[in-house]
């Protein structure tokens, strides 16, 4: 009668042990299903949306979302560099494909959908072009709606020369960068970035 009492307080016990919530409240990161992670990387679910860095067929990154409660059982999958899910088509975190036209990401103030056809950068939230990554090819006024806001530690500069600036729309303290930089603290730019645009160049000065 005692084996069997310990037995039963020790199955109750591992019962409430497996149900038991995380302490502090920490969400689980439990990945979505799908081959999405087999090209995109980076991936994290906030609010409901699965966030990722995905690559197209021309081996571009770009970065994507979209809405888990609208996949039901679909699997998550990467459409050439944009997540889907069966009928169900995510969004571009880093500006709408075609851009410009002044009511995307990349119209903004003072001509910042201009890329010349050739402008692009790759930024990084962490040192040494590591973490999170998402690539712009123009102007980004504001970079809260990537999750980038203050948050580039390094960055590749691709092609062209860009401007970045500790406020949103191109203002504060602004910086031209023409090359690679493994890590913005050097330049005291770690953590403050809040908008990109690529530099025009030829006659009529940058902007």
């Amino acid at each position: 009668m005692f084996i069997e009492t310990l037995a039963a307080v020790a199955l109750m016990t591992g019962d409430a042990q497996e149900r038991a919530p995380a302490r502090g409240g920490a969400q689980e990161r439990v990945a979505p299903r799908g081959d999405y992670r087999d090209s995109c990387s980076g991936e994290y679910v906030n609010r409901g949306r699965l966030y990722a860095d995905c690559r197209t067929r021309r081996g571009d990154i770009r970065g994507t979302s979209i809405e888990l409660n609208r996949c039901g059982n679909y699997e998550i999958r990467n459409n050439d560099g944009l997540l889907v899910c069966g009928p169900i088509r995510g969004d571009y975190e880093e500006g709408r494909p075609g851009g410009g036209g002044g009511g995307g990401w990349g119209g903004g103030n003072g001509g910042g959908g201009w890329n010349g056809g050739r402008a692009s950068i790759t930024v990084y939230r962490d040192a040494d072009y590591r973490g999170s990554q998402y690539t712009f090819r123009e102007g980004i006024p504001n970079l809260a709606r990537s999750g980038m806001n203050d948050e580039i530690s390094s960055m590749r500069v691709t092609e062209g020369e860009w401007e970045a600036c500790t406020d949103a729309n191109y203002r504060g303290e602004c910086r031209t960068f023409r090359d690679d930089v493994r890590n913005l603290g050097n330049h005291n730019f770690n953590d403050r970035i809040s908008s990109l645009r690529p530099v025009r160049r030829g006659g009529g000065g940058r902007w």
